[in-house]
């Protein structure tokens, strides 16, 4: 990849994620200590970054983990013109969305490493929150949230993201992985995590519960050898987030 094309792109990576977090330019800067001016022309792509200036703007955002084109692996891979060659390709993965999805839950959520939220389909409520999420966003307990809409725990661009998944979600199937920001309680910063969903028929009703799985940086940091094995099953996952191969 040239620079000016990387200096580009890597700008709209950051303008997406600072809106995903609900930020302004103005308030981004601040908090990395970054001039706003400077910090416009980085956004822009109009100017070539420091190496310090990268890093904090990597670290900021979470984009080693966000985005793998912008991770410090892939920016020493450019300059230095080192290629990593294709792995070879085994026969095509027979696991079902349903295994993948149990290997997730059975893994992540019961073994106390990924954040979850059942949401009613319809009224969009919180049914259930786990310990991990909750305590994340800055709350002492599930009843403090459950029974308000899920959208109150996102920023406004992540609510109407998560809003339109679950008006138009199919019932039994699993989403691709997208990125969501929830807000915390103040003074902490909001949190990116990456979600994946599925929605099933459940109680007396049959009503559709969305059943979502958050995945921080940290279990990202710690597990993303083991989530790589399970998601390996979807191709289209894996093209999404290729951050999420093994390197």
């Amino acid at each position: 990849m040239e620079m000016e094309s990387f200096l580009k792109e890597f700008g709209r990576q950051l303008k997406t994620t600072r809106k995903q977090m609900g930020l302004s330019q103005v308030t981004a800067a601040q908090n990395m200590r970054i001039d706003y001016r400077h910090y416009q022309n980085i956004e822009g792509g109009k100017i070539n970054l420091r190496l310090d200036t990268l890093i904090k703007l990597v670290k900021f955002y979470s984009l080693d983990r966000v985005s793998r084109p912008f991770n410090l692996d892939a920016c020493l891979d450019m300059l230095s013109g080192y290629s990593e060659p294709e792995p070879m390709t085994a026969e095509p993965p027979t696991n079902s969305g349903d295994d993948n999805w149990s290997l997730l839950f059975q893994h992540f959520v019961d073994g106390g490493h990924a954040g979850y939220v059942r949401v009613n389909c319809r009224s969009k409520l919180v049914e259930h929150i786990n310990p991990k999420l909750y305590q994340a966003l800055g709350y002492r307990s599930a009843p403090e949230l459950i029974g308000k809409p899920i959208n109150n725990l996102l920023v406004q661009e992540s609510a109407a993201q998560f809003d339109e998944k679950l008006s138009h979600h199919v019932s039994g199937s699993v989403s691709k992985p997208f990125i969501v920001t929830f807000r915390t309680q103040p003074p902490a910063f909001p949190i990116p995590m990456m979600a994946v969903i599925k929605a099933k028929p459940e109680g007396q009703m049959g009503e559709d519960v969305m059943h979502c799985i958050f995945f921080d940086r940290k279990t990202l940091d710690e597990e993303g050898h083991r989530l790589k094995e399970i998601l390996n099953g979807y191709q289209q996952f894996m093209e999404l987030y290729p951050q999420l191969k093994v390197i």
